[in-house]
Parts: C-alpha cells; sequence; structure tokens
C-alpha cells in the first residue's frame, strides 16, 4: 500500500530489537510527537499511541473491526482466535459460552484450589533456595490454573509453553523456516485440541472442554470443530503469557522499590492495588490490532477501509493527560481509565483469574520466600515486546542464612 500523503510517517516496528531495548521511551517519543502516525513496517499500518485515540478506537467496534485478527502481523497460531477476532453481535453468543466459567464468582470458588497450587509450586522454591521466577513461578501457576479449567492434564504444560513461546517470540520472522515451524506449532496445538475434544464427546466430564465439546452455543447449534479450536488456542495463549509478565515486572519493580515492597509486605490489603498499578505502568498484554472497515477520521487523519491500525495500549497507559506523572507506581491514583486489560467490547476475559494468581502468587512468595533476592543483573528482559513486556528470566535466591 502506497504511504498515505500528507501524515506523519514513522518505521516504528513493535517487533523489533530495537523497540525491546526501550520500548517505554519509544513510545513516549510517539505519542508526543506523532500520537496517530503511519508504520512502515509490516507492508504498513497505522500506529495509535494515545490514550484518548486508544479508547475511541477499541470502544468502536463497527469501525475498528477485530474480524480479521488482533495482530500485525498475522498471527502464527490463526487470525480467527474467538471470540477476540469475532465482532458484535455474534461476539456476545460466543463469550457467552466463556463467561461463567471466568467471572468473577467462578474464579472465587477456585481460590482455594488456586491457593494450595501456588503455595505447594512457591514451597518447592524455599526448599531449594534458589530458582528462576520465570520458568519456575510465572510461566507455571497461570498455564496450570488454565490447564485445571479447562480439564488438560497438567503435565502438557511444558511442551504446549515451548510451542507457543517459539510462535510467539517469532511473530515478526519472516524466515521461510521460522515460519514453517510455527504453523507446525499451530498445528500441533490444534491436534491436541481435538485430540481432548474427542474425549470429551466419548466420555464428557465436568471442565470447560466437555462443555465446548458437547453443548449447544446460543440458539441452539454446536460449536463446529473448528470454532472449538479458535476458541481453546485462544484460551491456551491468553491464559500462559501474560500473567507472567505481570508477575516478573512487579517482582522487578519490588526489588528496585524497596520501600513498597516492605509496604505490601506488611500490608497484604495493598496487594491488589500494587497488581493494578503494576499492570498499567508496564502493561504485560500486547498492543492489539485492528482493520479498518469503512473510510473514517481518527486523531486528524484519513483513514481507509482495509487498512490496519495499531493500539498501543502499553503507551496509552502511561499517556499524562490520562494519568499524572504516569511513569510513576501510585497506589493510590484513579486507574479507571486503564487499558491494561482492553477495552470495550472486547475486555479481557480472564481479568479476575489474572488479579486472583498474580495475588496469591505475590502472598506465597511474602510468606514462604522471606526476605528473597533478585539477581537483576542477570535478569534478562524479552527482546520480543511485540508480545508485551515480560522477562525470560529472573533469577533469585533465599539469603544464605534462611537457606541453610
Amino acid at each position: 500500500m502506497n504511504t498515505p500523503h500528507g501524515v506523519p510517517v514513522t518505521d516504528f516496528d513493535h517487533h523489533s530489537r530495537a523497540y525491546a531495548e526501550r520500548p517505554f521511551e519509544t513510545l513516549a517519543t510517539l505519542r508526543n510527537d506523532t500520537p496517530v502516525a503511519w508504520s512502515t513496517a509490516h507492508d504498513g499500518f497505522w500506529v495509535v499511541t494515545d490514550h484518548e485515540h486508544v479508547m475511541a478506537g477499541f470502544s468502536d467496534y463497527e469501525t475498528f473491526s477485530s474480524a480479521r485478527g488482533p495482530a500485525i502481523p498475522a498471527h502464527p497460531f490463526g487470525t480467527r482466535h474467538i471470540p477476540v477476532a469475532i465482532d458484535p453481535p455474534d461476539h456476545a453468543m460466543y463469550r457467552k459460552v466463556l463467561n461463567s466459567w471466568f467471572s468473577k464468582a467462578s474464579i472465587d470458588a477456585l481460590q482455594p484450589k488456586m491457593k494450595a497450587m501456588v503455595e505447594e509450586i512457591v514451597g518447592t522454591l524455599a526448599a531449594r533456595g534458589s530458582w528462576n521466577f520465570v520458568d519456575d513461578l510465572a510461566n507455571v501457576s497461570p498455564g496450570a490454573v488454565t490447564l485445571d479449567i479447562l480439564g488438560w492434564d497438567a503435565g502438557q504444560r511444558i511442551e504446549l509453553l515451548d510451542v507457543m513461546t517459539y510462535g510467539l517470540i517469532n511473530m515478526g520472522n519472516a524466515d521461510p523456516a521460522v515460519v514453517e515451524k510455527s504453523a507446525e506449532g499451530n498445528r500441533w496445538i490444534r491436534e491436541q485440541i481435538m485430540r481432548e475434544v474427542a474425549d470429551r464427546r466419548s466420555a464428557p466430564r465436568e471442565d470447560l472442554m466437555t462443555v465446548l465439546a458437547t453443548e449447544p452455543i446460543a440458539g441452539g447449534e454446536m460449536l463446529l470443530d473448528e470454532e472449538i479450536t479458535d476458541m481453546v488456542v485462544l484460551l491456551l495463549l491468553a491464559g500462559f503469557h501474560t500473567t507472567s509478565g505481570a508477575l516478573t515486572s512487579l517482582l522487578v519493580h519490588l526489588e528496585t522499590d524497596p520501600e513498597l515492597r516492605r509496604r505490601l509486605e506488611q500490608d497484604r490489603d495493598l496487594i491488589p492495588a500494587a497488581i493494578e498499578e503494576i499492570i498499567r505502568v508496564y502493561t504485560p498484554a500486547p498492543p492489539i490490532a485492528r482493520n479498518v472497515a469503512n473510510d473514517t477520521e481518527l486523531g486528524g487523519v484519513s483513514m481507509r477501509a482495509g487498512d490496519w491500525v495499531l493500539f498501543v495500549n502499553q503507551a496509552a497507559n502511561r499517556d499524562p493527560s490520562a494519568f499524572p506523572e504516569p511513569d510513576a507506581v501510585d497506589l493510590d491514583r484513579n486507574r479507571a481509565k486503564s487499558v491494561a486489560f482492553g477495552w470495550g467490547v472486547h475486555r479481557c476475559l480472564g481479568l479476575h483469574m489474572a488479579r486472583a494468581i498474580l495475588r496469591l502468587e505475590v502472598e506465597a512468595i511474602f510468606d514462604l520466600l522471606p526476605g528473597y533476592e533478585l539477581d537483576l543483573d542477570a535478569a534478562v528482559r524479552s527482546n520480543a515486546m511485540g508480545q508485551g513486556y515480560f522477562f525470560t528470566s529472573l533469577p533469585a535466591r533465599l539469603p544464605a542464612a534462611a537457606a541453610s
């Protein structure tokens, strides 16, 4: 597509190493200088970084459609993730199937089981004395809870995580061999889903997988096999990754702000606010793409039907017009305008689960790993920030006296 005439142009690429090295500085420059700009990366797309227009885009599903998928370039695990890639009115029909399983009431009912699961995981770290918070906790408990809701064997977690991680970190890689390996991963995951579908149809259980495989959705129609795989792929991707990123960001921040860590250790009632604020400041969810359904104008520029738009919630959450001193972690601030969990009809289905897991993880860390120390010099932040803000390695240990 030709570069639009008379609009700000940038080479911004959310999958690039350059962006990963300075994500928030890069986004601040874009937001301050060209909040709605045309990027020449990935065959061209609009990039929106200010809070006002990110919210406007998320709210206007009729103009900014999800039907062609939520990612630029196309997601290696398919473009039709249900329900995030479905526009209203059909969106509500599909989401209704999932709502009861991820409602606050359902997650509250699961919390005793989740608490025991998290404490068992964290207890093993205390016994070891040293560990990696990414591999040994952040990447463990969210996936375990997701698989439990689906009714899958928890032993599948590691292989699923490896396959998904490869595809996600290579989304911007056009090497044919890499693209094919990601496609193989997508096919493999969908084969695992259909194996579970066949199992539930022959032997139903009390789990979400049984509901998807055997019960009709609104209107009385059964989900097609393709629809089931599209829904479960989304649940696996969302359930494994973003919560992991939030925990590692929180732990790194607490290491650099010992006074806040002390406050949370002494007053556990502050932990939920700290989680919300960390998710705002270090938004772990990736930027979200939409496709323009009809000619429109946003932020003073004309967009044509068929154009791609990337709404960068990570930038919007640090917009000073929406949040005074936006880079500071302030537990008392008003976060009603945060787009960390998205906005509008596609607001994150799993937000109650994410909040619960994170709180349980932090409480277990304080209780079972007293005085833990992070090795920030050895911490590794991801070089794939197009998939969100997270760490790939976060070594930690108990003080020598506590570990002995």
